[in-house]
């Protein structure tokens, strides 16, 4: 194929507040890019056709000068999709359920469109561009709001019968523990994502503890990070118990699938210095079947542009162009 030739796709990365869209070519590189908030108490229809549309069409034009051919656009969704449907099945912080995207997409935008969650194309990104690349079997975390996850088995992403493969975050680990989102008592999630990790730094100063974080106005994962940068106690205690619980889930994952490498994402896993000694010492102590530290456990190479060059490495996939 000549230059003038060169097949790209577009990739879109849809958030609960948030939508981006990137052109990408067969090698991975981002191209061009575009982005809005969107309000997710409109309609999925208002959202569609007066949000993703025109990112999509801005991110066309920006690329007008180059010349290559758009073969297909690639979509994640926070929630559970239907791929050969091309539905969204349920994601909460959109209140979508049953929401057809495909269909609306491709009469609008004349090419083929691919959805999957968001967490599972980044998955692909990272097998595809990434960290991943190279290795037949990896898992990758999105340790965020929430934490997702995909795996890659024998090369190849796991979806599992319904899409549902790599809900990583929704393994329990304190079976008495707080309740999740998800309607469980004692999830991983409910202890390391970045909500869980706020929650308990709270909990702590609510029971006297002493800490530089009584001066913050608000807590957050990011207040703690940041506190443990400057050596609190209290901050640097709850990344170790962060890794604690972490390594719990991971574990029985490491068991389960055997996985040569473990990729972290997301803003949580900015604090990989604090909870990682523990992580790893908590894994040694349970994944008793496979040698220790067999598991390489290293961060995710694509930062925020994960979700657009993940789903355009969906698309690349299913169009059969990688």
């Amino acid at each position: 194929m000549t230059a003038e030739g060169k097949p790209i796709v577009i990739g879109v990365d849809l958030g609960g507040s948030h939508v981006s869209a990137a052109a990408v070519d067969q090698k991975g590189t981002l191209l061009q890019f575009s982005e809005r908030d969107i309000d997710n108490n409109k309609s999925a229809d208002e959202i569609l056709s007066g949000d993703i549309v025109p990112v999509i069409q801005e991110t066309l034009e920006k690329i007008s000068g180059v010349h290559a051919i758009v073969k297909g656009i690639g979509m994640g969704i926070p929630g559970r999709t239907d791929g050969e449907r091309g539905v969204c099945i349920f994601a909460p912080n959109l209140k979508w359920r049953e929401v057809q995207v495909r269909e609306p997409l491709e009469s609008l935008l004349h090419v083929p469109v691919f959805i999957i969650n968001d967490v599972r194309a980044m998955t692909v990104g990272e097998k595809c561009f990434g960290n991943g690349r190279g290795f037949n079997d990896f898992i990758c975390m999105a340790l965020g709001t929430g934490i997702g996850g995909g795996v890659v088995a024998n090369g190849k992403l796991v979806l599992g019968a319904i899409e549902g493969a790599g809900e990583i975050g929704h393994i329990t680990v304190e079976p008495e523990g707080p309740l999740c989102g998800c309607g469980n008592k004692g999830c991983m999630e409910a202890f390391s994502s970045g909500p869980g990790v706020a929650r308990r730094a709270m909990e702590a100063l609510k029971r006297g503890a002493s800490s530089i974080l009584r001066d913050a106005p608000e807590i957050t994962s990011k207040k703690v990070f940041e506190a443990a940068r400057e050596g609190d106690a209290l901050a640097l205690e709850i990344w170790r118990e962060t890794g604690i619980y972490l390594g719990r889930g991971l574990a029985s994952i490491i068991t389960v699938l055997n996985p040569r490498r473990i990729l972290m994402a997301g803003r949580v896993s900015r604090a990989i210095e604090f909870f990682l000694p523990a992580l790893k010492e908590e894994l040694t102590s349970r994944a008793r079947m496979v040698p220790p530290d067999f598991t390489e456990i290293v961060t995710a190479r694509f930062g925020k542009d994960a979700g657009m060059i993940g789903t355009a490495a969906f698309a690349f996939e299913k169009l059969e162009l990688v």
